[in-house]
């Protein structure tokens, strides 16, 4: 990486001018966000299940000081990895029993003389002398959060031990790398490890993971794209931006911002110790790395937010030269034969995911060098994966057209699916399709025919009365064709479907641009490709049946959600593709008691004070919604908060919580609203295995919560299994509930996630997250991807987004 540019002496570096440099790291203090009025954060109910989880527990002695030092070094070294070899030549200072974190901070159980302290240095790159400066800063007791710190970063250390090699966040077994030579692929097998304070003790997580790093660079990629000198600049602003790179001299990995096509290694300077340096004389000199081509342009990546909050607000310039791919391109994701042997090397079930974990843990216990440094602490790992019990929620009965509550229709729990069993049974509010439209390439009649036929068959089961349509043939599939056939399409049609010969992005695009934005109305887009499998065509055309009368405001089915007059509400972001620096912000809440009927909006944001008074807007105005609909604002309210990092945690809690009350206090009177705010997690590390035997591990079944052990000190959270996978290991969801007054017991809460896993009307069975979530997610993708702009109004109280 180039670094950032700086101003005075501070050098651009692999590290920014400072991941840690010339500032002091926060404490590591977790934030309590247990409401004040949770008395216990564990649940009961439900059916016992034997569990293992990834977590190993970490011993740890109960009466050590550590003695943190502030590192400098002079003149600056911006190179890790040169900083590690410099503070090994000076490790005798402090024996065997310390930690460098590979920027400023240094701890060890030993207290040096003075106070600071200096040391000579070599760097081996130019043989340069380097002053490197210990300065005490602290003591730190065994028990403190800071602790935390500690062990994660002896963690990384032991990762490097054992031969791992850091790419971005996490460590990768290079010697372990699998080749894909027919896609220029390489798949390298790792590992993710976090060590924090749990209800059951200091545990560290472990979970796999996997790296796919192509040989192709970015300068490789920008070669291809300059065949076309007309339109090179412009395509490459399109296909680069938003890729992952990874820098082949330290193995970090960045996100392309923009690219810098008027400067280039040579002209791109900067002030460097009193004098100007351009980035060739500074990646020979600070990486020992020679540019070939001095002409090539620059990638620009951004700051990160939480690089700008630690202070680092420059950008950061790379060479496409030394930038490796990363990822899949859109056309090796549409290879069937790619994704089946990339799942055959990534993907392990319980018994293989535990047998690796074991593995790993093993290879650490019997390394030499890792088992003398955590001895020199006085730490050691538990040998064993931790065991834990979990609950199974009971199976819900899906309420179908007819079916009184506590009736209802029985499915197997097990499978997560209630497809077979609801397939002919009347919906629970069907909606008739009466005036509707098709648009389509005039030659395939025929397969629209039969759809049209198969169509009329399945609805009939499904309470939904379905008149012929209108055809609006085409001559070809141009997208200009497409357009000007959809915007003809009389206002009085209540439904278009556009049959596509294949998945053309552009076409899309304007299509849904045209009846989400321009001409609302409910559409349906669906490809030759799915009508033509015959084998399979009556089970597609019910799927799409009852999305298209979901769409118009149909209740496929419902469940019984016992506490009356609540409101419930999701919300996510998603980064817009078009609009750079812009993210959409996508709310939706229930207008029912049942949580059948939606209500949605979207708007957009450059930042987190916009996005916090956006959510705060579009609840305000969810609540009068449902006023307007039921006569009186609700009892209960229950909002489900996705795409929330770990970062932003403190962020939602501090800021977001606090608009959201002054939007209920402002058309309420405050407590009349009994509320509670959850953060849903689908992107952690946890994993738990079902344990049946001695020698036998499988998947939890859906309903499965965990509330305890694995769970942390400072929050009321628990993690659920709601749905059921046919391979791999299952992903739990986490829930973490930040604000509470609704006087629930945590039964209730695991209760309700669950219950709303099941009313996502996109799938006949179990998912995920809470369908307020999932909706909020495909609108603001719909957003994102597609429309770059809101959706009309007209559309805010149906799922035209599914």
């Amino acid at each position: 990486m180039a670094g950032r540019e700086s101003g005075g002496d501070e050098p651009m570096g692999s590290s920014g001018i400072g991941r840690g440099r010339g500032r002091e790291r926060r404490p590591f203090a977790p934030i309590n966000t247990i409401p004040p009025s949770v008395r216990t954060t564990a649940g009961e109910g439900g059916t016992s299940i034997k569990l293992l989880s990834n977590y190993y527990r970490l011993i740890t002695p109960k009466d050590a000081i550590i003695h943190a030092y502030r590192v400098d070094f002079e003149p600056p070294v911006e190179s890790a990895r040169m900083r590690y070899g410099l503070i090994f030549q000076s490790k005798e200072i402090f024996g065997s029993a310390f930690i460098f974190d590979g920027g400023n901070e240094l701890k060890s159980v030993k207290k040096l003389e003075s106070d600071v302290t200096t040391v000579p240095g070599i760097r081996k790159s130019d043989n340069e002398q380097i002053a490197i400066t210990f300065r005490h800063t602290s003591t730190v007791s065994w028990g403190h959060p800071e602790m935390m710190r500690l062990y994660n970063t002896q963690m990384r250390k032991n990762l490097r031990s054992i031969g791992m090699v850091q790419i971005g966040r996490h460590y990768y077994d290079k010697s372990d790398r699998k080749s894909l030579p027919n896609w220029k692929l390489q798949i390298w097998p790792g590992i993710i490890t976090a060590i924090n304070e749990h209800d059951g003790g200091i545990l560290m997580v472990n979970d796999v993971v996997h790296k796919v790093v192509r040989s192709q660079t970015a300068y490789d990629m920008l070669k291809d794209l300059s065949k076309d000198k007309s339109t090179f600049r412009q395509v490459a602003r399109r296909e680069l931006p938003g890729r992952i790179v990874m820098v082949n001299y330290n193995n970090k990995t960045y996100r392309i911002d923009d690219i810098i096509f008027d400067k280039n290694p040579i002209t791109y300077t900067f002030e460097r110790r009193g004098a100007e340096c351009n980035l060739k004389d500074y990646y020979k000199e600070q990486h020992n790395v020679t540019i070939r081509d001095e002409r090539q342009p620059l990638l620009l990546v951004k700051p990160t937010e939480r690089q700008r909050r630690g202070g680092e607000d420059k950008p950061i310039m790379l060479i496409p030269e030394l930038c490796l791919m990363t990822g899949l391109t859109d056309q090796m994701r549409s290879d069937f034969n790619l994704k089946r042997e990339m799942g055959e090397m990534t993907r392990a079930d319980p018994p293989g995911r535990a047998t690796a974990l074991n593995t790993f843990i093993r290879k650490l216990a019997s390394n030499e060098k890792v088992r003398s440094e955590m001895a020199s602490w006085n730490l050691r790992f538990e040998t064993s994966i931790i065991e834990l019990p979990g609950r199974v929620l009971p199976a819900e009965k899906i309420l179908m057209l007819g079916e009184a509550e506590g009736s209802g229709t029985q499915y197997d729990q097990k499978t997560g699916s209630f497809e077979r069993e609801i397939r002919s049974k009347n919906m629970r509010k069907p909606v008739g399709l009466d005036t509707w439209a098709i648009v389509c390439l005039r030659r395939d009649k025929q397969i629209v025919d039969e759809y049209c036929n198969t169509l009329r068959r399945v609805a009939e089961p499904l309470g939904v009365s379905l008149s012929p349509p209108k055809i609006f043939p085409l001559e070809n599939d141009r997208t200009s064709s497409y357009v000007e056939a959809c915007q003809k399409i009389p206002s009085a049609c209540k439904l278009v479907n556009i049959i596509v010969p294949n998945n053309n992005k552009d076409r899309y695009d304007a299509v849904k641009k045209i009846f989400c934005c321009e001409h609302p109305m409910a559409s349906q887009v669906l490809t030759t490709r799915v009508l033509q499998k015959r084998n399979a065509l009556q089970t597609v055309c019910t799927k799409v049946c009852i999305q298209m009368s979901v769409k118009l405001g149909a209740e496929a089915w419902a469940l019984n959600i016992p506490p009356k007059n609540m409101m419930i509400a999701g919300y996510d972001c998603y980064h817009d593709s078009a609009k750079k620096g812009s993210s959409v912000g996508a709310f939706v809440c229930s207008l029912n008691q049942s949580a059948t009927r939606w209500y949605s909006r979207v708007t957009y944001h450059q930042s987190r004070e916009e996005m916090s008074g956006n959510f705060a807007m579009h609840l305000t105005n969810g609540l009068k919604e449902y006023a307007s609909l039921n006569g009186k604002l609700p009892d209960r309210l229950v909002v489900y908060r996705d795409g929330v990092s770990e970062g932003q945690i403190g962020y939602v809690y501090d800021f977001e919580i606090a608009q959201l009350r002054t939007a209920i206090n402002s058309i309420i009177e405050p407590g009349k609203i009994l509320w509670s705010f959850v953060i849903v997690t689908k992107r952690i590390n946890a994993r738990f295995f079902h344990k049946i035997d001695a020698r036998s591990l499988q998947n939890p079944p859906p309903g499965t919560v965990v509330d305890t052990v694995v769970t942390r000190k400072e929050r009321y959270d628990f993690y659920l299994i709601s749905q059921c996978v046919r391979q791999g290991t299952v992903n739990p969801t986490m829930y973490n509930i930040i604000e509470d007054t609704t006087g629930w017991r945590p039964i209730h809460h695991q209760q309700m996630a669950y219950k709303l896993c099941h009313l996502y009307f996109n799938w006949a069975g179990t998912i995920t997250v809470p369908a307020p979530c999932q909706y909020a997610h495909k609108l603001a993708f719909l957003t994102g991807t597609s429309l770059h702009r809101e959706p009309d109004p007209k559309l805010s109280n149906y799922l035209f987004y599914l």
